[in-house]
């Protein structure tokens, strides 16, 4: 039977990595995940997880470690944040490029300088284009249940990526909710086992990886993970839906909040949409036909599922929580490009960078932005003093 557990985010992906059978989890301790390792390290001792955790020296040594274990066919599991990831960066592409469907949670932490221990999604974002497959979660419950869908989301032979789920650290890391924590049989036949098609790592059967590769070939490989990360649309969708009938939710690529009839939509990711839903609910009341988008798959990025969503929106604002000196946010740029030639304006807000708030008046600022049709092509901070 499923049980109700009151879990902080940390808890509930380590609950989602020992339920889903991991077997290999290096990592390297660093705030705000390291609580998450010492989750899995009770679940170790107390025999409820079966699973090898190495503590290595650094973060790239990490991940160096889970390409390792994963080309020796083991299911791996592995956890980081912010400078830690940036680390990795390198073992990141490594990782994409040999196919090896790792599955890590980011704890979303601003990236220094100046030092800040406080969420926003700059350190995902500085890997958008390294291959990977990125989630990005709303609440705790979705936490777990997106860490056990990502092991057969990257394990699929038609993906073979890894994959990396992301939380906001301590808007969701540490903080707690009521969360229901599925029977681990159930969860294991969900997933399944995991049986490589090729063991490289293999003595008896030694292949080489990562070969010098001269202009001739290098091309297909990257189309290769083009189609990969395209199928992976197919496979979110389908994996979400199998895991609703098992389990009872559904999460998909998007996740529309009264949008269907919406003129007026904000676009974000992560936990600012929970405080833009109430918005809503509030707006509507007053007549106000205004929806929230948000966006849970950020690679592969769901075009189509957006223009579909957005088809009776007369404007639409995207809130950042990142954003590139120079150009713009994220997630205005992804959104931009999919409306381009739609006719809908997209203005974009970057709120929130290590870890201020942004609340309902914010939201509703922004909704009334859209409404009045003010300074549409600009790119407004919330929040910003001085």
């Amino acid at each position: 039977m499923n049980k109700i557990e009151l879990l902080n985010g940390n808890e509930a992906a380590a609950y989602g990595a020992m339920l889903s059978g991991a077997e290999i989890i290096p990592v390297y301790p660093i705030t705000p995940q390291t609580p998450l390792i010492h989750k899995i390290s009770e679940f170790i001792a107390k025999g409820e997880f079966d699973a090898d955790l190495i503590h290595l020296e650094s973060d790239q040594s990490a991940l160096a470690a889970a390409v390792g274990a994963s080309l020796g066919g083991a299911r791996v599991f592995t956890a980081t944040n912010s400078q830690g990831l940036l680390y990795m960066a390198e073992v990141c592409y490594y990782a994409s490029g040999l196919r090896v469907p790792i599955v890590m949670a980011v704890i979303n932490r601003a990236v220094s300088s100046p030092h800040s221990r406080y969420p926003d999604h700059s350190d995902a974002m500085a890997l958008k284009s390294s291959h990977w497959i990125q989630l990005f979660c709303e609440t705790n419950q979705e936490v777990l249940d997106t860490a056990i869908q990502m092991f057969r989301i990257c394990e699929d032979r038609r993906v073979l990526l890894p994959g990396m789920f992301s939380y906001e650290s301590y808007l969701l890391s540490f903080t707690w909710e009521n969360v229901e924590v599925p029977e681990q049989e159930k969860v294991r036949k969900f997933v399944g086992e995991y049986n490589p098609e090729h063991i490289i790592l293999d003595p008896d059967d030694p292949m080489t990886i990562n070969a010098p590769t001269t202009p001739d070939y290098l091309t297909e490989f990257r189309y290769k993970q083009k189609i990969a990360m395209d199928n992976a649309l197919k496979v979110i969708r389908e994996v979400g839906k199998e895991f609703q009938r098992e389990f009872g939710r559904f999460y998909g690529l998007i996740d529309p909040y009264r949008v269907e009839d919406a003129e007026f939509v904000i676009a974000t990711m992560g936990t600012i949409a929970s405080t833009a839903k109430e918005v809503v609910d509030e707006m509507r009341a007053e007549g106000k036909k205004v929806g929230v988008l948000r966006i849970r798959s950020f690679r592969p990025f769901p075009r189509e599922e957006v223009k579909k969503a957005l088809k009776s929106a007369e404007a639409v604002a995207t809130i950042d929580r990142n954003f590139s000196a120079g150009s713009n946010g994220a997630l205005y740029d992804e959104m931009r490009s999919a409306l381009y030639n739609t006719g809908i304006p997209v203005k974009g807000y970057i709120a929130g960078l290590g870890g201020r708030n942004v609340s309902k008046n914010d939201i509703r600022e922004v909704f009334e932005d859209l409404i009045q049709k003010e300074r549409l092509e600009e790119i407004s901070w919330i929040n910003l003093r001085g």
